[in-house]
């Protein structure tokens, strides 16, 4: 999977982001109480499908933190304006607890598990917490088993370029 997501050219990552985030703006209209709470995303890979956060918030408002790296844990915060960095937030920022968290994935599966990078920095993050997480994938990311073990963190929500998807109701909204 990570051989063809790398191979991905840049235009289609680029479309694949704006679907992406079009899926993004209807699942926020249909829970628009996690707009009021501050919630977490993550800054794409070069070859990573995630959010254009121009379009998203020209849309929706919401309060959103970024991946930081202290003392080799991750934790999230709030930029002072659009998020700038790779994999991690740049200062100046804010450190925030998040509510719910956008989580990128190399593979996720329909009963919500997710196969990450190796790094185990969601997992870590995720253990103990009680938060929404909604996992954003390329609809060819979505295959019929993700191997897990028992520290992985399991999603409540997938949404893709097509599609978002209740883990919980079995079913597409």
């Amino acid at each position: 999977m990570l051989i063809r997501l790398s191979s991905l050219p840049p235009e289609t990552v680029s479309a694949l982001s704006l679907k992406l985030t079009h899926q993004l703006i209807k699942f926020f209209s249909s829970f628009p109480e996690l707009q009021s709470q501050i919630g977490a995303s993550y800054l794409p890979l070069k070859s990573e499908v995630g959010p254009v956060y121009q379009e998203l918030f020209k849309e929706v408002q919401v309060s959103l933190a970024f991946p930081v790296l202290v003392d080799d844990q991750m934790l999230f915060g709030i930029p002072e304006g659009m998020p700038i960095g790779s994999t991690w937030l740049k200062e100046p920022y804010q450190l925030a607890e998040p509510e719910w968290l956008l989580v990128p994935g190399v593979g996720f599966d329909l009963s919500g598990a997710r196969l990450g990078r190796g790094k185990g920095f969601y997992d870590r993050y995720l253990e103990g917490k009680d938060v929404c997480k909604i996992g954003l994938a390329w609809s060819e990311q979505i295959v019929e088993k993700v191997p897990v073990e028992k520290h992985d963190s399991h999603m409540d929500f997938i949404i893709t370029e097509e599609f978002c998807w209740d883990v919980n109701q079995q079913e597409k909204f």
